[in-house]
């Protein structure tokens, strides 16, 4: 099964864990992700993590922010980001990610939503361990691992509202109209990384030349157009076998045209096998 999918504009929906309210929680590993840091994405929901063992480094629309060992972070929705270790040291961390809609689907509410969103509000909140925001977040986690599903109602509208009254200096600058750009062409890429893709076709859905379209990937995320598309296919079909499917169903739901050419591209990156990575997963997973 999927542990994500895509919503028609690109962002990625992911399988919510608590019954009937649109929140994901999960305690992970670093090392799971290859060179430890995971595929740099974008979705509709919030997102708040923590440290929990270990260190980590994030990154959010180009803005760096290294968390310490009990630190978090909550990043706005429709921000690209991702969690990596720049010294590729393992980090046990836990998120919890919830929808918007969780707060209900009122004008009013959706308007105070819309407000908290926009691109000229702060892309990310830095919760060091001994905050407000991280005991939340602690709370938060407990409650939707209890199906309580009051509390983290309760919980989560708290959160949003001390968030919203924390002033940081945050603007987007200059460089904001390149992350429009670059949220468009990765949204194109993380709703059709399953099917055949061209460097054309991703400048077409950012409406920009292909040099151009090359040089927005380089300059803000260190990489090519589609070195961004094999590293997220990738990390799509990590998730898939850690799951317990198999190496030719991953390589087919993930844009790779064969097992084979799969498992040349995974072991180039990975230096082991599909398998093995499998394999290796399971066996550290069992052991903990």
């Amino acid at each position: 099964m999927h542990q994500l999918q895509v919503n028609p504009d690109g962002s990625e929906r992911l399988e919510y864990t608590m019954k009937g309210l649109p929140v994901r929680i999960s305690t992970d590993r670093l090392r799971i992700f290859q060179d430890y840091a995971a595929a740099c994405h974008w979705h509709d929901d919030f997102e708040l993590l923590a440290t929990l063992d270990g260190e980590m480094d994030y990154f959010v629309n180009s803005k760096r922010v290294h968390l310490k060992k009990g630190d978090g972070i909550f990043v706005n929705a429709r921000r690209l980001h991702y969690g990596y270790s720049e010294k590729k040291q393992d980090c046990l961390y836990r998120f919890v990610v919830f929808h918007p809609d969780l707060l209900g689907g009122s004008a009013p509410v959706q308007e105070a939503i819309s407000q908290f969103t926009r691109d000229d509000q702060p892309d990310y909140w830095h919760l060091d361990a001994t905050s407000e925001g991280m005991l939340v977040f602690h709370s938060l986690y407990a409650a939707a691992e209890a199906g309580d599903a009051l509390q983290v109602l309760s919980l989560s509208a708290g959160l949003l509202n001390t968030l919203r009254e924390i002033k940081i200096d945050q603007t987007l600058g200059e460089s904001s109209a390149d992350w429009l750009l670059l949220r468009r062409m990765t949204g194109y890429i993380q709703g059709h990384y399953d099917e055949s893709i061209t460097l054309a076709e991703i400048a077409a859905a950012g409406a920009v030349c292909r040099s151009r379209c090359c040089a927005l990937f380089r300059e803000n995320l260190g990489t090519t157009p589609m070195e961004y598309v094999t590293r997220y296919r990738l990390d799509k079909a990590c998730s898939l076998l850690r799951e317990g499917t198999n190496v030719t169903e991953a390589a087919l739901s993930c844009g790779f045209h064969g097992s084979s050419y799969f498992a040349e591209v995974f072991k180039r990156t990975w230096h082991i096998t599909p398998r093995e990575y499998q394999r290796n997963f399971h066996h550290q997973t069992a052991q903990e």
